[in-house]
């Protein structure tokens, strides 16, 4: 009986602190994947992307420095077990500000047409993430 307690007390602290859904880190390491993947791309051929969206070179190459970071962050939040729920709530809450930010470039910054539409679409990528680490956050299960 003390082990039934035990184990129940341990259950809830467990719950508290963090994610074991069995899709949580997998679904962070597709988002930190393509995190990576876009800023690479911005970081490496950051030139040829600013003349293409319309947006200034140095922008661009810094935004890729800046989302290399965020996906390395990414990889060590969905390799931890459990899943930290306040850093799925963290990321969650960048990314709701990338996509404002996004949205808000798209419209006012003076981008190409290709631009525009790459900055929507990633908005709108990102904005699919943020819904499912607002959903894993809340939901907070565990094991």
């Amino acid at each position: 009986m003390t082990t039934t307690q035990q184990a129940s007390t341990q259950h809830t602290s467990t719950r508290a602190a963090g994610i074991t859904v069995p899709v949580a880190g997998a679904f962070l390491l597709v988002d930190a994947a393509m995190t990576g993947a876009n800023g690479l791309a911005y970081a490496l051929a950051g030139g040829w992307l600013a003349d293409w969206f319309g947006a200034p070179e140095a922008l661009v190459r810094s935004l890729g420095a800046f989302l290399l970071l965020v996906a390395a962050g990414v990889v060590l939040l969905a390799t931890r077990r459990p899943v930290p729920r306040r850093g799925v709530a963290a990321l969650a809450a960048l990314n709701v500000v990338w996509v404002l930010a996004s949205l808000d470039y798209a419209l006012l910054g003076g981008l190409t047409t290709p631009g525009v539409a790459w900055t929507v679409l990633q908005a709108v990528v990102v904005g699919v993430f943020a819904a499912g680490q607002v959903w894993l956050a809340r939901k907070g299960l565990t094991q």
